[in-house]
C-alpha cells in the first residue's frame, strides 16, 4: 500500500528484523513475547518499509497501533506476522499469504490510517516523476472504485488472490485514471 498495488505486497514485506522482547506464561517451551511498545515499534518499520518518508513512518506508527487492537501477539504469530526463533518472537522481514480474517484486520488497520487512492496517488506521482495529473488521478479513481471495492481488492492481495476480479478492477482502474 506505499507505492502503486503493484508495490504494496512488496512494500509490506519489506522491513528490517525486528527483535522483541517480554515473557510468556506459555510453559512448554517458554518463548519471549513482545512487549506492546516492541512490537509496535516492528509493525510500524515492517510497514514503513526500507527507504521510509516522514509520512511513511507516522503511518507506520498509525498503523502499527491499529493492528494491534485488532490482533493481539499470539493471533500475529499464528498469522506468520512474527515467528519465533531461538525462544524470542520477532516480527518477520516478509509476510506470508494471509487468512482472510487475518488480511480484513491488516487492512482495516491500514485503512485507518490512510487513504487507499491519496497513497496510490503518491506512489504514482514518484513513479512518473511528477508527470501525473494527481487531481485527475484521484479524482478519477474514487469515481471509478467504491471504498469497499478498494478494501476488497486490498484483502485479496494479501490473501494471494492476484488473479480476482477485485484486484483486477483495482488495477484496471488505477491503470486507465493514470492515462
Amino acid at each position: 500500500m506505499h507505492r502503486a498495488l503493484s508495490s504494496l505486497v512488496g512494500v509490506v514485506a519489506a522491513a528490517a528484523l525486528v527483535t522483541v522482547g517480554g515473557c510468556s506464561s506459555d510453559p512448554t517451551p517458554e518463548r519471549a513475547v513482545p512487549s506492546d511498545p516492541d512490537l509496535r515499534a516492528g509493525l510500524a518499520t515492517l510497514y514503513a518499509g526500507n527507504s521510509p518518508t516522514p509520512q511513511d513512518l507516522e503511518e507506520g506508527r498509525c498503523f502499527a497501533a491499529a493492528l494491534q487492537e485488532r490482533l493481539d501477539p499470539d493471533a500475529m504469530l499464528a498469522a506468520g506476522i512474527v515467528a519465533e526463533e531461538a525462544g524470542r518472537v520477532q516480527v518477520v522481514e516478509a509476510l506470508p499469504v494471509f487468512d482472510e480474517p487475518t488480511a480484513q484486520a491488516w487492512v482495516d488497520a491500514q485503512l485507518a490510517c490512510v487513504d487507499y487512492v491519496e497513497v496510490s496517488t503518491r506512489a504514482l506521482l514518484t513513479q512518473t516523476r511528477g508527470s501525473l495529473d494527481a487531481g485527475q488521478y484521484a479524482e478519477c479513481l474514487r469515481a471509478t472504485l467504491t471504498d469497499d471495492e478498494v478494501r476488497a481488492a486490498l484483502v485479496q492481495t494479501l490473501t494471494g488472490g492476484f488473479d480476482s476480479p477485485e484486484v483486477a478492477a483495482l488495477a484496471t482502474a488505477q491503470s486507465d485514471c493514470a492515462t
